[in-house]
């Protein structure tokens, strides 16, 4: 077997830092994408950032339908799960993103299991650990925990992340099949083209006014790059088989988080959002489930365990506001010409 990777959803914001650098190291990459644009474009990517794109070849693959993920998966080595559902605005369906985001994974682990591939690394999130649970400051959350799905406070993407990650873990128990899951925060730092993922589209409507108000909520924040580089440490070493990796550089503020972009680059931010109270969040919770799910969050710190990113896979993380502040050049560049 050669020693190729399959990373699916390889034109993602992670999935771009995976493939280059993969790429870089010199170990071919085939990733699946939703249309042959999406190939040029991680192609792109990889010429602009001195990689070589002969490295990386692609195959048009569907979440949802079962064909061509046997052939995507031949004489790969490793499988990156990295594609999922992430919706800038969440459905009003509570269970809307299960069904591509858990079959999907299936998939994936199907056609890895059916290839031989040596390992599978999962592409989850802190959302499938910490939602739902009761609020207690002293309580750190570690890679035992798992979010609650009955809860009503979750969100559409908590729910399939959730799900899938649960999923993912009982296909590897059914058959032996060895696997990792990285599950990062908030995920900020560069983008390496005009292509911003989810999270760092929250960076670009700060600066162009689509966010005028900030609630009191806090999020754990893991730079793209600590993320990437754990999902490849994850694939190769030995400890790593059962684990879920938490990534995280540490627990900002919404506030502090637009703080810190303004301070990178005053002209694009210009004023800053004004400060949303948390009793207009609470009030707004009675009528809307929307805001009920963010009234969850406000006033509330989920403090996050990282120690097996630091001792198992040797990754101490960057922190936010090197995360933030090369988000915010990186958009500069690609973006705000």
């Amino acid at each position: 077997m050669s020693d190729r990777v399959l990373v699916t959803g390889a034109s993602g914001f992670i999935a771009k830092h995976i493939v280059l650098e993969l790429v870089r190291l010199g170990v071919p990459v085939r990733g699946t994408v939703r249309s042959a644009a999406k190939a040029q474009e991680v192609r792109a990517v990889l010429r602009r950032h001195d990689a070589d794109p002969a490295l990386f070849d692609a195959l048009e693959l569907d979440l949802s339908r079962d064909e061509g993920w046997e052939e995507a998966a031949r004489d790969c080595r490793y499988v990156l799960h990295t594609a999922s559902p992430f919706p800038a605005r969440q459905p009003s369906g509570k269970f809307d993103l299960v069904p591509p985001a858990r079959d999907g994974t299936l998939r994936a682990l199907s056609a890895a299991r059916r290839a031989g591939c040596e390992r599978v690394v999962v592409t989850s999130s802190v959302a499938a650990i910490f939602y739902g649970h009761p609020n207690d400051p002293s309580r750190v959350f570690g890679e035992g925990d798992v979010s609650r799905v009955e809860s009503p406070a979750i969100m559409p993407y908590a729910v399939s992340k959730t799900v899938a990650e649960q999923a993912a873990w009982g296909v590897a128990r059914e058959y032996g099949l060895s696997l990792s899951t990285i599950n990062p925060a908030l995920v900020l730092g560069p983008a390496l083209d005009g292509v911003l993922g989810t999270s760092a589209t929250l960076i670009d409507w700060m600066a162009r006014r689509r966010i005028p108000v900030l609630p009191d909520v806090t999020f754990g924040i893991a730079d793209v790059r600590d993320v990437a580089h754990a999902h490849i440490v994850a694939m190769r070493h030995p400890d790593a088989n059962g684990r879920r990796f938490i990534v995280s550089g540490g627990e900002r503020t919404l506030r502090s988080v637009a703080a810190t972009a303004r301070e990178a680059n005053p002209k694009a931010f210009g004023i800053a959002p004004l400060p949303l109270p948390s009793w207009l969040v609470h009030a707004g919770a009675r009528v809307s489930p929307q805001l009920a799910m963010l009234a969850a969050e406000v006033d509330r710190v989920k403090r996050l365990d990282t120690t097996p990113l630091r001792d198992v896979l040797g990754i101490a993380p960057r922190s936010p506001e090197v995360a933030i502040r090369d988000l915010v050049e990186s958009i500069r560049q690609y973006k705000w010409k």
